[in-house]
């Protein structure tokens, strides 16, 4: 994979505020007076240092207007605590959730800020004990704070790892749950879902979804009306870098071609579901009559 640092992107996000929290997003802003889809997600449903992220791809392909709610570093708890959010969601004809990392979250060990879920708020008097040689409250991201804990202590980190893929599986259950409409659960990565297991050092830190294996995904697979992988089959020539921390490698984003070919692969089949769907409605209305 070739990857490469942006330098004064000439990128224009057009960022509008929306949501309980007033957050951020990419715009142009959408229109919710008439019929649209939403996708939520984290920097690959964003779309960081790419002029086109998928759901606007996916937006031109259809001719749909495409609401994303993509939010740099969120896990799923970000779009729990927001209900303006939740409920655009649900009114939205699909939504597309895509599969977020299981560190950017609060957990029973540490806890995240509402809004930059990659920042540490809080850390455990448990954690802590587990970790004594380290001072987990100098840390900021959570991704560097794990890092250190892991080559610290390898065998404490596994009760660690428990507790991630738990809370993951609980707040994406969670998620699916309260949207209430079509969801299609959407893996966006450069690994496939079983790879997760075999990724070895600071690689299993920073790829995303982080810490997100296969049983994971299928533990919440059921809760969703549709899932979609998706898995480059070459490398992405415009991989870009998000870096965090100077202690801790950059984050690698989706590049150009991976957004091209994910939209691609998710035009169909949300084409597929609003033909489903007007022709319900269609029957709906007739037998009504």
């Amino acid at each position: 994979m070739s990857i490469h640092a942006p330098v004064n992107s000439d990128i224009e996000y057009n960022s509008y505020r929306f949501g309980r929290s007033r957050q951020r997003f990419r715009g142009p802003k959408p229109d919710l007076s008439k019929p649209y889809i939403s996708f939520i997600g984290g920097s690959d449903t964003y779309g960081k240092f790419v002029q086109a992220p998928f759901p606007a791809r996916v937006e031109s392909a259809l001719d749909f207007t495409c609401a994303n709610w993509g939010t740099p570093g969120a896990g799923p708890s970000f779009f729990l605590k927001d209900p303006v959010i939740l409920e655009a969601c649900s009114n939205s004809k699909i939504c597309v959730v895509s599969v977020m990392g299981a560190v950017a979250m609060s957990n029973r060990l540490y806890s995240v800020f509402k809004r930059r879920n990659s920042r540490i708020r809080q850390t455990s008097a448990g954690l802590q004990a587990m970790f004594p040689d380290l001072e987990l409250s100098e840390f900021r991201f959570a991704h560097n704070m794990l890092l250190h804990m892991h080559r610290d202590n390898p065998s404490n980190f596994k009760v660690v790892e428990i507790e991630l893929r738990e809370a993951w599986i609980a707040r994406m259950r969670e998620l699916l749950d309260e949207i209430e409409t079509t969801r299609v659960l959407f893996w966006m990565s450069e690994r496939a879902p079983e790879e997760a297991t075999l990724m070895q050092g600071r690689d299993a830190f920073v790829t995303h979804p982080a810490f997100v294996t296969r049983e994971m995904l299928e533990a919440v697979a059921p809760m969703a009306d549709m899932v979609v992988e998706y898995v480059p089959g070459a490398p992405d020539e415009a991989k870009v870098l998000e870096g965090e921390d100077d202690d801790l490698p950059a984050i690698p984003v989706p590049g150009e071609m991976m957004h091209g070919q994910a939209a691609s692969l998710l035009t169909e089949p949300l084409r597929e579901i609003l033909t489903s769907q007007a022709a319900s409605q269609s029957r709906w209305t007739q037998g009504g009559t």
